[in-house]
């Protein structure tokens, strides 16, 4: 099964981050609100939600924090 059809198949919700986050995160680095570019409806505070590039490529998976 490849990346793609992977993170179309997987139970979390997703967030799709800029192609300039993508180093970063793949390293295991933040991911801040202004990095995001879509996201799927629903997302809470301390959910679990897979990452992926513009392509549907999955990056890794995350802890949601929200802050305000």
């Amino acid at each position: 099964m490849s990346d793609t059809e992977s993170a179309r198949s997987s139970p979390l919700r997703r967030i799709v981050i800029k192609d300039a986050a993508i180093p970063f995160v793949a390293r295991g680095g933040r991911i801040f609100s202004r990095q995001v570019i879509n996201s799927d409806p629903g997302i809470e505070d301390g959910e679990v939600v897979q990452v992926t590039d513009r392509n549907n490529h999955q990056l890794n998976s995350v802890k949601i924090f929200i802050t305000q």
